[in-house]
C-alpha cells in the first residue's frame, strides 16, 4: 500500500513536471500499453506455446499422480473400517507419503515455471526495449511512458500499434 502511495506521488510529480517542461518546449511523448504487446504480439505468443509445450509432460505426470492419490484415498476411506490396524496405519502412512510427494512435485513445476516464464518475460522485455530504443530515436520522442502510469491518452500519443507492427515485422519465420 505504502509503495503503491509512493509510486503514485513520484509519478503524479514526474507528470507534472513533464507538462512543465512540455509548455516551455516542443516535447514529443508516446504512451505504450504493454498489456496489449502481450496479448498481441507473435513473439509472446510463440513464448506461451513454448512454455505449455515445455511444461505439458510434467503437468500431465502431476495430474497422473494427483488421480492416484485420489484413487487410493478414496479406497483407504472405503476400506480402512474392515482392515486390521497395522494395514490400516501403513496405508495412512503410504496415503500420508503421496500426499508430501504430490505438494512436492506441484512446487517444483510451479517455480521451475515461473523460472521459465520470467526467462521468456525478459527476453521479450529486452526486445520491446531495442525496439522501442530505436524507434523513439528515429521518431524523436523525448519520452514514453507505459498506460498503466497514465490516467488518460489522447489516441495520437499511442504508439502501441506500431509498436506491434515493429514486432510483427520482427518475428522469426
Amino acid at each position: 500500500m505504502l509503495n503503491h502511495l509512493f509510486r503514485t506521488v513520484v509519478l503524479a510529480f514526474c507528470l507534472s513536471l513533464a507538462s512543465t517542461v512540455a509548455m516551455a518546449e516542443d516535447i514529443k511523448v508516446g504512451v505504450l500499453d504493454w498489456q496489449q504487446l502481450l496479448t498481441k504480439s507473435p513473439q509472446a505468443e510463440a513464448a506461451g506455446k513454448r512454455l505449455e509445450k515445455k511444461f505439458e509432460g510434467p503437468k500431465d505426470k502431476l495430474v497422473n499422480k494427483q488421480k492416484e492419490y485420489n484413487n487410493k484415498r478414496e479406497q483407504w476411506q472405503r476400506d480402512k473400517d474392515t482392515m486390521a490396524m497395522a494395514q490400516r496405519n501403513q496405508r495412512e502412512k503410504e496415503i500420508a507419503k503421496m500426499e508430501q510427494d504430490l505438494h512436492r512435485m506441484d512446487e517444483e513445476l510451479r517455480s521451475d515455471y515461473a523460472t521459465a516464464h520470467r526467462e521468456e518475460m525478459d527476453a521479450f522485455i529486452q526486445l520491446v526495449k531495442g525496439l522501442l530504443d530505436k524507434f523513439a530515436q528515429e521518431e524523436k520522442f523525448d519520452l514514453i511512458l507505459p498506460q498503466e502510469a497514465t490516467l488518460f491518452v489522447a489516441e495520437r500519443i499511442d504508439i502501441t500499434s506500431k509498436i506491434l507492427a515493429l514486432l510483427e515485422k520482427n518475428k522469426k519465420p
